[in-house]
């Protein structure tokens, strides 16, 4: 395989900064020209604006997720899934966007892709890990999740009703809420960031959507009601082939699932809550394999520098 792109410690503070900012709200009315938008095409300038606002959205989510777990900030373990993700990510069909990765303080086995590029992982599914080929075909499955839009492309599907009524609805109780309401924004009027989900949320220029209403739906898709099992089979499908592309063995993903079918039940009950059953998922990647003739490709399975990673792994924290 080819040497990982270097992370440097700055760039990874300013992706940090990214992370924990809560999207600088905008307070002046949208600007009647844009000079970034001024020599692109009609058709580039819609690409640009919905760019944007999926960014925006996926920027709150993860800062929601964040301030809810809470983030391992040890350089090594960070800089490291970094490296893993970039890398499979210059292997698969989106290469040309930017991803950017963060360890999440929770034992328990998840991750979440956001739009706009945050992937968020959390330390239990390092832990649960043996190698780093399977670790790459798990973050291999969240960038086909931000690559194909899933997320924000189910978000530009729901009707504005429902997207209004998220922000309406009212919280109770419990650490979850809490976290959501330190994460809210003030309701902006008429902001740029409003606009822009007008347009490609609800199709409807004028209408008075806000960043918060997106993300707080997206946050009931991620954690509650799951994206459907049709898009976590094409994810894990397509991050499966990126990890093979990227020079990793091919079975990785099946033996990480296998591992955890065979654990307690309340170790996935918060996975499965959103994903197919581990079981079929299993058997969907051993019939993709089979027609990959995974047999016949010899891969790495970076064992060595996944173990000297996992050392330095923090000790275990309460869920």
């Amino acid at each position: 395989m080819r040497s990982f792109p270097q992370l440097s410690k700055a760039l990874f503070c300013l992706l940090s900064l990214l992370w924990w900012s809560t999207a600088c709200t905008h307070n002046k009315k949208t600007e009647e020209k844009d000079p970034a938008l001024e020599n692109l095409s009609p058709e580039q300038q819609k690409a640009m604006e919905e760019y944007r606002a999926e960014v925006e959205i996926g920027r709150n989510m993860a800062g929601r997720l964040l301030g809810y777990y809470g983030i391992i900030d040890d350089d090594k373990v960070v800089g490291y899934v970094n490296q893993v993700g970039s890398y499979v990510a210059s292997y698969s069909d989106f290469p040309d966007r930017r991803y950017m990765f963060a360890v999440l303080k929770h034992e328990s086995v998840n991750a979440f892709a956001c739009p706009g590029g945050y992937i968020l992982v959390t330390i239990g599914a390092l832990r649960n890990a043996h190698n780093e080929a399977e670790l790459a075909a798990i973050l291999g499955h969240e960038v086909a999740h931000v690559g194909k839009k899933h997320m924000f492309d189910a978000l530009k599907k729901m009707k504005e009703k429902d997207l209004a009524e998220a922000t309406k609805k009212k919280e109770t109780g419990g650490k979850m809420q809490e976290a959501l309401r330190v994460r809210e924004r003030p309701q902006a009027e008429e902001t740029g960031a409003g606009t822009l989900l007008a347009k490609y949320l609800s199709g409807k220029a004028g209408a008075s959507l806000n960043i918060l209403a997106a993300a707080q739906a997206g946050m009931t898709l991620m954690t509650e009601k799951g994206l459907g099992s049709e898009l976590e089979y094409e994810a894990d499908s397509e991050g499966v082939k990126y990890a093979i592309r990227a020079g990793y063995e091919p079975r990785a993903m099946l033996a990480y699932l296998k591992r955890l079918e065979d654990k307690s039940e309340s170790k996935i009950k918060n996975l499965e809550k959103t994903h197919p059953p581990v079981a079929d998922r299993r058997k969907a990647i051993a019939k993709l394999l089979k027609t990959l003739k995974a047999e016949d490709i010899i891969g790495a399975t970076g064992e060595d520098r996944f173990e000297k990673i996992k050392k330095t792994f923090p000790k275990a924290v309460k869920d």
